[in-house]
This record gives C-alpha cells, sequence and structure tokens, in this order.
C-alpha cells in the first residue's frame, strides 16, 4: 500500500483487524497488561467483569447459581457475594465445575457479541490514512482500529483458544503469585485453592504466541508488552504483502 493517501476519508477495508487475547496466571498481571493497553486506545474486555456482569440481581443467571448454590452466598444486599462463592466452589472440584458449565457459555457468548461489535464498529470507521494504523498499536493517541484485546484467565481450561488470531501469556513466579494473593488478603489455603483451579502458568507461556513475564517493575511488564504489540503489527504488515 502506498505511504502517501490522499486526505480524503476511506473505509476500512482490507486492513487486518485481530482478535488478541491475554491470560495467564492468577496473580500474574493480565489486568496491568489490559489497563496499559485501554489507556493507550485499544478497546479491552475483561472475562472477569463480563462474569460479575452476568451474575448481578435480574440477570438470568442470577437464579440459575442461587439455585445451584443456595442463598448462603448472598449478601446482605441480595446480590451474589463473590468471595463467598469463591470460598464456596475453590477447593472442591465439583462445585467449580458446576459454577464454570454455567459462566462460561454465558460470558463467551458476550464476548463475542462485544468483539463483532467493535469489529463493526472498525470495519464502518473513515480514516484519512489506513497505513498509520498499520503498526502504532501502541504509540498512536487515537483509537487502535487494528483489532481488540480480550482478558480471559481460563482460555486454556475452557478450551477456547482457536478463536483468536494471537494469544499472550502473563506469567510470573509461583512464589511471586502467592505473594500478591495474600497481600491481597487471601489465606494461604485461599491462594493454593485458586492456582490449583487452573493450569500452570508455564503450560499457558508454552501455549501462547508470546509471553510477558511480570516479575519486575510495572515499567518492565509495560516495556515487554510493547515490544509484543509492536512485533504483532510487523507481522501483520509482512503477512499482508506492505
Amino acid at each position: 500500500m502506498a505511504n502517501n493517501i490522499s486526505g480524503k476519508a476511506k473505509m476500512v477495508t482490507s486492513v487486518p483487524w485481530l482478535r488478541i487475547c491475554v491470560t495467564g496466571g492468577i496473580a500474574c498481571g493480565k489486568s496491568l497488561v489490559g489497563a496499559y493497553l485501554a489507556a493507550r486506545g485499544v478497546a479491552v474486555i475483561e472475562a472477569d467483569t463480563v462474569c460479575h456482569d452476568l451474575m448481578r440481581a435480574g440477570m438470568p443467571l442470577f437464579a440459575q447459581i442461587v439455585a445451584a448454590f443456595g442463598r448462603e452466598i448472598l449478601a446482605t444486599n441480595g446480590s451474589v457475594d463473590r468471595a463467598v462463592l469463591g470460598r464456596r466452589v475453590f477447593g472442591d472440584a465439583a462445585a467449580l465445575g458446576r459454577l464454570n458449565a454455567l459462566l462460561h457459555p454465558a460470558a463467551q457468548g458476550a464476548i463475542e457479541a462485544w468483539v463483532l461489535a467493535r469489529r463493526e464498529e472498525a470495519r464502518l470507521q473513515p480514516v484519512a490514512a489506513i497505513s498509520d494504523q498499520k503498526s502504532e498499536i501502541i504509540n498512536s493517541a487515537q483509537r487502535w482500529c487494528g483489532g481488540v484485546v480480550a482478558i480471559i484467565p481460563l482460555l486454556y481450561e475452557a478450551v477456547w483458544e482457536a478463536a483468536w488470531d494471537r494469544v499472550i501469556c502473563v506469567g510470573a513466579p509461583i512464589a511471586l503469585q502467592r505473594e500478591r494473593l495474600r497481600s491481597k488478603g487471601f489465606t494461604e489455603k485461599e491462594a493454593h485453592d485458586r492456582m490449583a483451579a487452573q493450569w500452570p502458568v508455564e503450560e499457558k507461556m508454552k501455549r501462547a504466541d508470546y509471553v510477558v513475564f511480570n516479575a519486575g517493575t510495572q515499567m518492565c511488564a509495560q516495556q515487554q508488552t510493547v515490544q509484543v504489540m509492536q512485533h504483532i503489527g510487523i507481522h501483520v504488515e509482512k503477512s499482508d504483502g506492505r
């Protein structure tokens, strides 16, 4: 594609558009990476936030969860007490399986709908210089139109990786994961149960296309995120013949 494009607005029709997933272990820094990308114009959705919304009182899933786990999981205001529910299911594989069987299909459907809506927005968005979108994933102050990012902690556990064009795994040493969970108020047993409920982070890193290893400062994680996203942009340019 020529670098000199007229000032007349054009519709985005052939520019690559990527579905990028950020996954990883608990307390590894997935939300940190997501927040950094969102602050720089990338459309980001978090599966945890989606699940919390789906469990709100009045939502179809609310009644199913209460029926499955009893009214003792409700807070005094009638909403699902996620801390109580967490203590109920983590450490009990059967209970966690029941919860995931309810949550995963609903969350996947909601995320898929969000992705499709963002794709349609990008398709219809006029741009003055399409070439500017090729690799400026991080450095542009404008909204990035090259795709979206979904933060999905249980991507591999839910067997959902085939739906995404690129997967970034955020990892950290096990000891640091435990330390971060304890700093958030989890007991040693609670931290163990939550970590045991997920695949080992080492396995997730092996399967992912890219890894951000968050064992140092936030700045270090941000720099790795920049490098990964820039590499994704360059790879897409080459594969698209630019």
